[in-house]
């Protein structure tokens, strides 16, 4: 079974979502707010968000980063509305979907049946690490993107990038304030391009393979108040 969670305040738009997923067979809850989406990923089981962009819009700077966060979690559809064409459009990892059916799309090409997770919160820093980004394991200083964290958490990090990451699922990274400079393996788990949204950016990334020093070294960094 699948489950997604929508969040919208567009009644036409949930109406059109809720008649495509009915018809899909897939099941479907939908929140009223942040808040409420927040509060129901707490407590029920999803394998996916259906977001509509415009629910978003006057989101605050912690709304934004739970949302940054729940995106790394979950399979995220960010859906927009043509009220002209009484369509929905929607992109996933700044991928464009079947424009006929873009929730069917999404569901059968990003979420897993079976059983859904519940969100389990990872608290974020506002912490700006100098960061070496390739698709290369030798992630070299001559070939690797010199950027910066927008924020880190024990288990991952958003890290800045105009570059085109759709479509790539691993990357390698070293942090420069780290003792150890040992490449590290991250999942790329949101994908953020530039222009899309009035947000920095980048990828968010989980790390698959940290060195015990690298792990004791970012849980100090990750011991003061959170973002």
């Amino acid at each position: 079974m699948i489950k997604l969670l929508l969040l919208s305040s567009n009644t036409e738009a949930i109406s059109t979502c809720c008649k495509a997923l009915e018809a899909s067979g897939v099941c479907y809850e939908v929140a009223e707010s942040i808040a409420d989406m927040h509060l129901r990923l707490l407590n029920a089981p999803f394998n996916g968000l259906v977001l509509d962009v415009m629910a978003t819009v006057s989101a605050t700077q912690k709304e934004r980063l739970l949302i940054q966060e729940i995106s790394e979690t979950y399979p995220v559809l960010r859906l927009r509305w043509h009220n002209s064409r009484k369509q929905i459009r929607g992109l996933v990892l700044g991928e464009i979907l079947d424009k006929k059916d873009p929730l069917g799309d999404f569901v059968a090409r990003f979420c897993l049946p079976g059983r859904g997770r519940i969100f389990r919160e990872d608290k974020r820093y506002s912490i700006h690490l100098n960061v070496l980004l390739s698709k290369d394991r030798s992630c070299s200083e001559q070939q690797a993107e010199k950027t910066v964290t927008l924020n880190l958490s024990q288990n991952g990090c958003f890290i800045v990038t105009s570059h085109d990451w759709r479509d790539v699922k691993t990357a390698w990274i070293r942090l420069m304030e780290l003792s150890d400079q040992t490449p590290i393996l991250v999942e790329i788990r949101n994908f953020l391009p530039w222009g899309e949204q009035s947000r920095m950016p980048g990828i968010g990334v989980k790390f698959k393979d940290l060195q015990p020093g690298q792990a004791r070294e970012i849980s100090i960094f990750c011991s003061g108040p959170s973002s």
